[in-house]
């Protein structure tokens, strides 16, 4: 995808990566981008759609949904129907991915949310949702699925994310039982 393209596109979409609280998800999109990059290259003739699927993948459904892929060609010249409704079909089986670019995506969205800083994540939706200290912790040591599609490369990165948070859950139990004196 070429710079300008990819400049107007961000620049479309940075307001809808913005939460109510008027924090911004891009830069967690940028992260997920970068993870997926060291998992996949894609052929030239893939690079623009894996782009394009880089972007849009955080924005779940959004793309599919009535209005916002017109709104999308309107606002941002060069991008094609087809390839926009290739991305939505795609982020709607990103849980089981079907094509080594969205095993990329996939696995990367999964190795980002494995580690410390998935772990801060759980804690900061865990009162919002009801589920205590413990609740979380329990689910953090009991995560160890690994999916049968996950790219070459991606299980060992994904076993070390989980160890450093599961060495973090430790940690805390340990505080909370008073056995860290």
């Amino acid at each position: 995808m070429d710079r300008e393209l990819r400049a107007r596109l961000v620049a479309f979409l940075r307001p809808f990566y913005q939460d109510l609280d008027g924090a911004s998800r891009f830069d967690d999109a940028e992260r997920i981008s970068r993870i997926a990059h060291k998992l996949y290259t894609p052929s030239e003739a893939e690079a623009r759609s894996f782009e394009l699927l880089l972007l849009f993948h955080l924005l779940g459904t959004w793309l599919a949904k009535v209005g916002n892929l017109s709104r999308t060609l309107l606002g941002v010249p060069g991008l094609t129907e087809t390839e926009l409704r290739q991305i939505a079909a795609t982020i709607r089986v990103l849980d089981q991915p079907a094509t080594p670019a969205a095993r990329a995506v996939a696995a990367a969205l999964l190795i980002d949310r494995a580690g410390v800083r998935g772990l801060i994540e759980l804690f900061g939706r865990a009162r919002r949702e009801g589920n205590s200290l413990m609740d979380v912790l329990r689910a953090a040591l009991a995560d160890v699925t690994v999916p049968e599609w996950l790219p070459e490369g991606a299980e060992e990165w994904l076993h070390r994310r989980r160890e450093a948070r599961r060495e973090v859950c430790r940690r805390l139990l340990e505080e909370i039982a008073m056995e860290d004196h």
